[in-house]
């Protein structure tokens, strides 16, 4: 069965979240027919991250590093772990909010650039990889898409299989040119996910730290 979304509104600010082949694509625009969780408790606000390179991360996005010395699967400063009532647990930055649709759950930054979503891909007799090519090519009409790369990555935590599409496109809503990064994977039991996460492109690579430290931290639910 191939499922389409409809519009979801974050915030003051508006996501269409749509499900091409399970891979998952967000453009901005859209109505008010989300369902938002009550808003989570979060750490006091720090100082900006530092990213590996020395500079300054963008507001509301961690840099995804640990501290030198933490204990292998501690969560990096400015995350928390969300055990989320959709059947995972999920490293996400510290402040993002939570909402939930029949195609997902999304967890987005305070300043709304920033958007991380997660889904079962339930498609029969697909591969991740397949999913994403799906994707893809469901994009290819949209403003200044651009696919920068799809392919096998190494598996981080939990995740077999791994494959990954990362692209670009023109977002009109958002006032930037905005980029992607899709991950499709296998868990231990069978099922199929994918983490993506949503950012402007400028930032990049803000996006792959913080679906790495994501994907470290997932742990699915027993179905």
């Amino acid at each position: 069965m191939r499922a389409w979304s409809t519009p979801v509104v974050v915030g003051a600010a508006v996501a269409v979240v749509a499900a091409g082949f399970g891979g998952g694509w967000l453009l901005w625009g859209g109505d008010d027919t989300t369902v938002r969780s009550d808003t989570r408790t979060s750490a006091s606000p720090t100082a900006p991250s530092q990213a590996p390179d020395g500079a300054t991360a963008p507001p509301g996005v961690p840099s995804g590093t640990t501290a030198s010395g933490s204990p292998s699967g501690a969560l990096p400063s400015g995350y928390r772990l969300a055990r989320d009532s959709a059947g995972f647990s999920i490293a996400v930055p510290e402040g993002w909010q939570r909402t939930q649709r029949k195609d997902g759950v999304f967890y987005t930054a305070p300043d709304e650039r920033y958007l991380l979503q997660v889904f079962e891909i339930t498609e029969p007799d697909i591969t991740p990889r397949e999913a994403l090519e799906g994707t893809s090519r469901d994009l290819a009409g949209k403003p200044g898409y651009v696919q920068m790369s799809l392919g096998p990555v190494p598996d981080i935590g939990l995740s077999t299989g791994a494959t990954e599409l990362v692209y670009a496109y023109d977002s009109e809503k958002l006032g930037v040119r905005a980029r992607v990064t899709d991950r499709a994977f296998t868990v231990p039991d069978g099922r199929q996910f994918a983490v993506l996460v949503l950012g402007p492109d400028a930032e990049w690579p803000a996006q792959a730290r913080i679906q790495q430290t994501a994907l470290r931290h997932f742990s699915p639910s027993a179905s």
